[in-house]
């Protein structure tokens, strides 16, 4: 194949054998050629399997013209990967993947389930072997799992990874026991299994007993916020629920907040409580600061990551949160150094929180000015002011643009699109709720919002 190589994902040897029928039908083919189909003998293979009604379904499927959906496709994948996926998240067709205790009465699952868990389980899965909390994130759309899937044919079950994702669904099982809460939807177990998964090493268990009660209480304030569409669990983390949920972006955006949250709720108590930034503080610090180092100013990977009491332990500051900047190994200060780094660190952070309430005060100013001046214009674009900047990632891309003029125009994109659907029409080549899709930053602030929240805030009609 040539338009579709990168689909078929033929071995080189079947790709470079000669194909001389190539975009031919029969009757136009050499006589020689026709007389070689005529002779070559088809081999028939019947295929049986010791589960019944697992060819029935398939076989009723083919008759009905139902095809295969992507998870179905991959369950038929060869590979270590495609094993455990099946283990753990289950196929109830198939007495030898009644999958695991988690999935099977923790998560929410759709009555008609042809395959959602086990996709869910492979999202967990790639998230959780690639260390996501780590500053790993990955995308977990549909194409990026069927990529992971092929690259890790030679995947192995008894690696130790996979232990320990087992060890963690088997503590949220123990945790999750007799809960009479709705089950998780997708999004809370991927963001439960990464959480567990951080406080299991360095504390001691006394975040377990209050653990269900805090998951229950951020579900309620995020239950709250998503009916009115306003507060910081949906600027932080509903709306990134509806809008790219699979983008490793979104994703770390969210965690970050979740964590945050639980944390709060939880008050883990770490093992060794003397001067060690445990695994969850170090994962609050590092998002929180948006993985920069406070000294240098450049992005840190997070196996070179270290963090910095400000006051310094030894002068009695406090191994928190609050007390704490993300460094390099090779900028950490010392001595004198880290005295003056204290001083300059106290003055950015109260110019922070200046420009923070600022930026409140300007985007409430803004978007009031211009609710009035859309009521007042009929027909007027519903857009933010002029010169706010816009982004939006899609298939792992950054697409930047500015409203001008009455539009949006996007960076490398012709045109000037009228509205944040087309802008998003003219990225994707499908249509959409634009809305949803951008984030923007009005003039004279810092922050950045997604654009539903804007309107919400502020009253703009779509």
């Amino acid at each position: 194949p040539i338009k579709d190589d990168k689909t078929a994902r033929f071995p080189s040897f079947i790709k470079e054998a000669p194909c001389p029928w190539a975009s031919c039908d029969f009757l136009s083919l050499p006589f020689e050629l026709r007389k070689q189909f005529h002779d070559t003998e088809i081999f028939i293979v019947k295929i049986k399997t010791d589960v019944e009604d697992e060819a029935r379904d398939l076989f009723i499927r083919l008759q009905a013209g139902l095809p295969l959906n992507a998870q179905e496709k991959r369950d038929a994948w060869p590979g270590g990967f495609t094993e455990l996926v099946l283990k753990l998240g289950g196929k109830k067709e198939i007495a030898r993947y009644p999958g695991h205790e988690f999935f099977k009465s923790y998560v929410k699952v759709n009555s008609r389930d042809r395959g959602e868990v086990r996709q869910l389980c492979a999202q967990i899965c790639m998230l959780f072997f690639e260390r996501a909390a780590h500053g790993n994130w990955i995308d977990i759309g549909t194409q990026d799992i069927d990529d992971y899937y092929y690259r890790h044919l030679d995947f192995s079950e008894n690696s130790s990874n996979v232990e320990r994702l087992k060890k963690v669904l088997d503590l949220a099982v123990r945790l999750f026991a007799g809960q009479t809460s709705p089950r998780l939807k997708a999004y809370e177990a991927i963001h439960v299994v990464l959480l567990i998964d951080g406080l299991l090493d360095e504390y001691t268990k006394s975040w377990q007993e209050n653990f269900v009660d805090a998951n229950d209480d951020f579900k309620a304030n995020m239950a709250s916020a998503k009916k009115q569409q306003e507060g910081e669990y949906w600027t932080q983390f509903g709306a990134w629920t509806q809008t790219a949920s699979a983008s490793a972006r979104t994703i770390q955006r969210r965690h970050a907040f979740f964590v945050e949250k639980m944390r709060s709720k939880l008050q883990p108590v770490l093992l060794d409580p003397t001067r060690i930034f445990g695994e969850l503080e170090r994962e609050i610090v590092y998002y929180r600061d948006e993985k920069k180092c406070a000294v240098c100013g450049q992005t840190i990977r997070w196996q070179d990551l270290e963090i910095h009491h400000v006051e310094e332990h030894q002068t009695g500051g406090a191994t928190s949160v609050e007390n704490a900047a993300p460094v390099h190994k090779d900028c950490h200060p010392k001595g004198q150094q880290a005295v003056i780094f204290k001083a300059q660190w106290r003055e950015t952070r109260e110019e922070e929180a200046k420009r923070a309430s600022s930026d409140r005060t300007d985007v409430t100013a803004i978007g009031a000015s211009q609710r009035a001046s859309v009521g007042s214009r009929p027909g007027a674009a519903r857009l933010p002011p002029e010169g706010t900047q816009c982004r939006f990632v899609y298939a792992s891309k950054e697409f930047r643009g500015v409203v001008a003029g009455g539009g949006i125009e996007i960076e490398g994109i012709k045109g000037e699109h009228r509205s944040f659907s087309a802008a998003s029409g003219a990225v994707t080549k499908t249509s959409r709720n634009g809305w949803e899709d951008w984030e923007i930053k009005l003039p004279e602030t810092q922050n950045w919002v997604l654009a539903s929240v804007w309107r919400s805030a502020f009253g703009v009609s779509a």
